[in-house]
């Protein structure tokens, strides 16, 4: 029996390598046929039409695609994939000039980027990313003094000025703390102390309870503190900590200081400590693993998201439950956040900031040639901005109204600005438009405003800024040495702006990207330099027309809007890049990806209401998860 065995056993492994080999020959006859298959088909197709200008020490647009020489190398580099499929798929790459891939090539690239950029498995445990340190920025430090005191007192106008990263004020690597900061918060701290003792209202919310026959003057200052301290920390005040400002305010009242004077000191304490000036958040270091975020810093990753400032007293009371944490909870706190009008900080500081509408403050016509714009005309094209996009956020209006929408919101000088009649007085108000021309950020005053040059309008910078901040398909810097566009002027001749674009992108170094951003700037052409519509300039009639690289042609801003509404998949996905990057205070990594899915789902579920996007990112694991920074 043992010999038949054995004799078996001999004969199955003599038959194995045989049948390895039927599998191996099976495995590569099917990827021969397989089109998909990046070493048989799609290796070549990129070889033959994209690594020629893609690779090398120089490539264009510093987009390297041969380094990325696998499917999983694709997989990772996921954004620069993304957008060559989308160029692709459009017939914006390669360009005309170049030799072009038939129909059948162009959509198994597109399918292999699609199916490749697929493979990443949401539903598996993943990384939460990089855990950081947060400083309070100054718009943050204000709103968490008024909530403390009640007091506006601006003193973050004295600070220095809040550096930027990936567009946003938010982010934690960019909010470092230098000495010169140390020292203006020191003295910050010490003018908000001084500021409480002058005001009565400020006096009763601080000093909610004071030394009486019932309560001693030590234990009327521990509760003054702790309480001062809880909400300054946004947590519950460590016991240890308080009894150490407790000394403080015995050795005041030892030099025999009142009650609310020998306080001040321990208050002053409170305000420079980082557990106030930085979002520290609790680390476990017994866990390997991603964990849930402690209960009280998902309260503030919340506030300051939708707030820009500390949470309030209900997000707190649920941390303290340990609530918060469940999805069904911390949705139905997202919600009410939206609707409260403390949710215009988000208008302000997310969409103001991807928006650019900061800039609308800074921007100086020239005055020669716009002698009728005014101030007064500048704050209304800022406030129009600001109030449009807090209703959208507040009301939980459809996404798409950033790109159209059927009412705006004016006073009388911009209205007549405008040219829209029958509104009387100063007071913003919404108002119902009669055609497409208006309505949306894109033809806002104040977009087209800081889109333009003092003088005139720039089309390319009209183009690239609906390129990359709505599409989110920004093109590449343009080469050091490309020539400015006065410089394609032909000598001794009038020449309008369109025909000098026609020259200077007639340049081999400058056609590729013109061709991508001109049509989109040009659709604007009927807005001068201030955001006035016009039918005429430099003589002639405006011409609003322009073809995309994908042989569409179209004219003006209502035809520009239709285009942007059917891309409106690029654009939730371009806002929820850039509102998970302000939340999560950080760029974005591949695995970041399963929440711009899960924004794309939303929206198209709920009709592409605000919430939608909001909702994605605050349940989004990355957002209720940390793990242990790795040293």
């Amino acid at each position: 029996m043992r010999g038949l065995l054995l004799a078996g056993a001999v004969l199955l492994l003599q038959a194995n390598p045989q049948d390895e080999r039927a599998k191996a020959k099976a495995k590569a006859e099917a990827a021969a046929k397989d089109p998909l298959d990046f070493d048989r088909s799609i290796r070549g197709l990129l070889q033959n039409f994209c690594y020629r200008c893609h690779s090398g020490d120089k490539p264009k647009g510093d987009v390297d695609l041969l380094k990325d020489e696998n499917p999983r190398l694709v997989a990772e580099n996921r954004k620069t994939w993304q957008t060559a499929m989308e160029m692709l798929e459009r017939s914006e790459m390669p360009p005309k000039k170049e030799r072009q891939p038939t129909p059948e090539q162009r959509k198994n690239m597109v399918a292999f980027i699609k199916k490749t950029l697929d493979t990443l498995d949401c539903d598996r445990p993943r990384d939460p990313g990089r855990p950081s340190i947060r400083r309070l920025n100054r718009t943050e430090y204000d709103n968490s003094i008024r909530e403390l005191t009640g007091l506006d007192l601006g003193l973050s106008d004295g600070f220095s000025p809040d550096p930027t990263g990936y567009g946003f004020d938010t982010i934690a690597e960019a909010l470092a703390l230098s000495p010169v900061l140390v020292e203006q918060y020191h003295d910050a701290a010490r003018r908000v102390v001084e500021a409480v003792a002058q005001s009565a209202e400020a006096r009763r919310r601080v000093f909610f309870v004071g030394p009486s026959r019932e309560v001693p003057d030590r234990e009327a200052a521990r509760r003054v503190v702790e309480r001062f301290a809880g909400k300054a920390f946004r947590r519950p005040a460590d016991p240890a900590f308080v009894g150490k400002l407790l000394g403080l305010y015995d050795r005041s009242r030892a030099k025999g200081e009142a009650h609310e004077a020998a306080v001040g000191p321990m208050l002053t304490a409170i305000l420079i400590s980082p557990r106030f000036l930085a979002r520290i958040e609790t680390v476990r270091p017994e866990v390997e693993e991603a964990y849930p975020l402690d209960e009280y810093d998902l309260a503030s990753r919340l506030s300051f998201f939708l707030w820009s400032g500390p949470p309030d007293d209900a997000l707190l009371a649920l941390a303290a439950e340990g609530k918060l944490g469940k999805p069904e909870v911390l949705e139905a706190q997202a919600r009410r956040m939206l609707a409260d009008p403390r949710s215009r900080a988000l208008a302000d500081n997310f969409i103001g900031q991807w928006l650019q509408l900061r800039s609308v403050a800074g921007h100086k016509p020239d005055p020669k040639r716009f002698p009728g714009f005014t101030d007064s005309l500048r704050t209304a094209m800022e406030r129009e901005a600001s109030l449009f996009l807090a209703g959208i956020v507040r009301e939980d209006r459809p996404l798409t109204e950033i790109v159209d929408a059927d009412y705006t919101i004016l006073n009388e000088e911009l209205a007549r600005h405008y040219g829209i009649e029958g509104v009387k007085g100063p007071e913003m108000r919404r108002v119902p438009l009669k055609d497409r021309r208006r309505g949306g950020i894109l033809t806002s005053a104040a977009i087209l405003m800081i889109l333009s040059d003092p003088e005139r309008t720039n089309i390319p910078r009209r183009g690239n800024y609906i390129a990359a901040s709505i599409l989110g398909t920004p093109p590449p810097p343009p080469p050091p040495d490309v020539p400015a566009l006065e410089d394609s002027k032909v000598a001794g001749k009038e020449m309008t702006l369109r025909q000098m674009l026609e020259l200077h992108r007639s340049k081999p170094e400058c056609a590729s990207c013109h061709a991508r951003i001109d049509p989109l700037g040009f659709s604007l052409q009927n807005f001068d330099a201030i955001g006035r519509w016009r039918d005429r300039e430099e003589g002639g009639p405006v011409d609003a027309s322009g073809v995309l690289p994908d042989g569409r042609a179209f004219s003006g801003p209502v035809e520009l809007k239709d285009i942007l509404l059917e891309r409106r998949d690029a654009f939730v996905r371009t806002l929820a890049e850039n509102m998970l990057i302000y939340a999560l205070g950080r760029g974005l990594s591949g695995e970041d990806e399963c929440v711009l899915r899960d924004a794309q789902k939303r929206a198209e579920a709920s009709d592409y209401r605000f919430s939608s996007a909001v909702l994605a990112v605050v349940l989004s694991h990355p957002f209720r998860y940390r793990k242990n920074p790795d040293f």
